[in-house]
């Protein structure tokens, strides 16, 4: 049995016209009629540098049993690059389903952050190093430094299914931004509350890692799809907060506000909206981050188009020409 070429380019360097011939992840499978009554096979392909469509039109030629193909699987996929409407797609000649021991080193086919691990923790173990109210940084400390497998999942989830940060280390890397962001607006608003502006940034989202599966494609568990994440963080930040002999109410309430008020309005999930200056700020912080990565991440992906498809999580297409930055003077 062969196993996976190391040396198959990845997705996002295909262009208009490239053959293909290799290993893919399909995270999503469908089987579909098309409008002249014939049957296709619609797929979301991935490795680590993204992901694109690839349609087989005519399902025989299928290699071995059909109902192995499925979402969450590995192919082997034999096709060229096209493009319609301004996206890259793939059109297939040949698909069969790939076992994991012919694949190989499966970490090759899960799009990761930049920036290493390791780095990424020693820089949010500082920031809470950082935090001056006891209770902040005890209950902190207990969720993500003791809480060895919490703090693993943290540095392993994506922060969102499609929206942004969708790779294994987002989480942590959407928090550190965010962290990054809030300690310069603490430092403008000086009526703000550090200590818990930053508890609120690192709470918002710890629920992700129980919310979100990224084992082998990236989707939602099923306590993630019954409770949510933001539930789930209000009863871990409850508990942990009683076990911390003293922990003052009103600072557990006013983090609990936070959390429950960090997606900014009703019809987004937030079951109250941000009613202290720290809520409001960690919640547009939160949005702000999010949607430049996306759109970043948008105009890198656009390649030399100027404009971007219209982006369904942002409402808009976006325009990709970057002016650059001012080397002298006129």
């Amino acid at each position: 049995m062969t196993t996976a070429n190391l040396d198959q380019p990845l997705l996002r360097t295909l262009k208009e016209g490239d053959a293909f011939t290799g290993f893919l992840l399909a995270n999503e499978a469908a089987f579909k009629i098309s409008s002249k009554g014939s049957e296709y096979l619609e797929l979301k392909l991935a490795d680590a540098s993204g992901d694109l469509k690839g349609f087989l039109w005519d399902v025989r030629a299928i290699e071995g049993d059909m109902d192995s193909i499925t979402s969450d699987v590995f192919l082997k996929v034999k096709g060229s690059i096209s493009c319609y409407n301004g996206r890259t797609q793939m059109k297939m000649d040949k698909v069969r389903f790939a076992p994991d021991s012919e694949v190989g080193d499966l970490s090759r086919f899960f799009p990761v952050s930049l920036r290493p691990v390791p780095e990424m923790l020693a820089e949010l173990d500082g920031v809470i190093g950082s935090v001056k109210d006891p209770w902040i940084r005890k209950l902190l400390s207990a969720l993500l430094i003791e809480n060895t497998e919490l703090r693993t999942a943290f540095s392993q989830a994506p922060a969102a299914k499609g929206m942004h940060h969708v790779y294994l280390g987002g989480l942590l890397e959407h928090t550190l931004s965010i962290l990054a962001m809030a300690d310069r607006a603490c430092g403008h608003y000086r009526a703000m509350n550090r200590d818990l502006v930053l508890a609120g940034v690192f709470l918002h989202d710890v629920g992700k890692t129980a919310e979100l599966s990224y084992q082998r494609s990236f989707g939602y568990t099923d306590a993630g799809n019954l409770i949510g994440h933001i539930s789930m963080e209000c009863e871990w930040i409850s508990r942990e907060a009683a076990k911390i002999q003293n922990f003052p109410d009103e600072l557990r309430m006013q983090l609990l506000h936070i959390v429950l008020s960090h997606h900014g309005r009703l019809e987004f999930g937030s079951p109250v909206l941000p009613k202290t200056p720290e809520a409001l700020l960690v919640h547009y912080l939160d949005d702000l981050d999010g949607k430049l990565e996306a759109m970043f991440r948008g105009i890198k992906e656009a390649g030399e188009s100027h404009w971007t498809p219209y982006s369904r999580a942002l409402e808009r297409m976006i325009y990709t020409v970057r002016w650059p930055a001012a080397s002298h003077e006129i």
